[in-house]
């Protein structure tokens, strides 16, 4: 067997033969970039799902600001958009948990010492916080039983007793009702224990994706040594075609070929780091949320 390194484009001195042991090392690294980018590709779809249910709910509250007389049907509608958004978001998330384990065991080289334990750090969040937990049996519940928002509400308040230079401040809530769900034998009995008569999601859901965001901020500082080294071995083989043509090629087909030349290709993968680059734009712009549970977008106007 021969393994050969092909220019893209061929130009030039376009080939270059490496080892077996480079070929095995080339195979890991692409296959660890491809496993770090989709970690980071599925946390930003569960981060987009969560920006829908936010803008929903800020979308919702200003036309509850602006038509008062809203009726029973427009209830119903506000309920059932809000119960699609959180199930959309708890899908993503879902595919996050179940997929982030076998993603990290891509990334790790066989020098790692031990593989991290996953599973035991979502546990940790999960012990530390009931609204992480809540929103977990809320998952299954959704999946297989009801819808998770069991009423709405909408209105406004002034912020001030004085009315004259106070604001009317309007908010949307949304409820898991702990009634509905202990009716629902399936429904963790633990959780609902806990409960109040009703839990407001929103905030729930926050506390929840903070939690998320933290773990995951500890997933990329798990992975960040063999992802760069990956990145690294790519760049340095893309390198070696620098200069054929004054500037750097696309990438580089990495092949393993039958030593008579006269059998077909046997394998064969790109390295390429434009992928990579995504991922790195990805780190850079979801940045780990820090005390998410305590933040809020108004809408308030202020006087010069």
């Amino acid at each position: 067997m021969k393994y050969i390194l092909r220019r893209i484009p061929l130009n030039g001195t376009s080939l270059l033969e490496i080892d077996e042991d480079q070929f095995l090392f080339l195979e890991k690294s692409q296959s660890c970039l491809v496993a770090a980018l989709t970690i980071e590709e599925n946390y930003e779809l569960l981060l987009s799902n969560y920006l829908e249910l936010e803008k929903d709910s800020l979308s919702i509250t200003c036309d509850a600001m602006i038509r008062t007389n809203q009726r029973y049907s427009d209830f119903f509608d506000i309920r059932l958009q809000f119960n699609r958004r959180l199930v959309n978001l708890l899908t993503a998330t879902k595919l996050y948990i179940d997929h982030v384990g076998q993603h990290v065991s891509s990334c790790m080289s066989s020098e790692t010492a031990e593989s991290p334990d996953i599973p035991k750090l979502f546990s940790r969040y999960y012990d530390e916080h009931f609204e992480y937990r809540l929103m977990e049996a809320l998952r299954n519940y959704v999946q297989h039983r009801g819808l998770a928002v069991h009423s709405a509400s909408m209105g406004g308040q002034w912020t001030t007793p004085d009315k004259v230079n106070g604001h009317m401040e309007y908010q949307t809530g949304i409820y898991v009702h702990k009634d509905k769900v202990l009716k629902d034998s399936k429904f963790k009995k633990a959780v609902a224990r806990e409960m109040p008569d009703k839990v407001e999601l929103i905030n729930a859901v926050r506390v929840y994706i903070e939690s998320l965001s933290q773990i995951h901020n500890e997933i990329r500082s798990i992975v960040r040594e063999d992802v760069l080294c990956a990145r690294e071995a790519i760049d340095s083989t893309v390198g070696k075609f620098d200069g054929e043509d004054g500037k750097r090629p696309i990438g580089v087909e990495v092949v393993s070929v039958h030593a008579d030349n006269e059998r077909p290709i046997k394998d064969s993968f790109y390295l390429l780091l434009e992928w990579d680059n995504i991922r790195l734009e990805l780190e850079k712009s979801n940045k780990p949320l820090t005390n998410l549970h305590k933040r809020y977008v108004s809408g308030k106007a202020y006087n010069n």
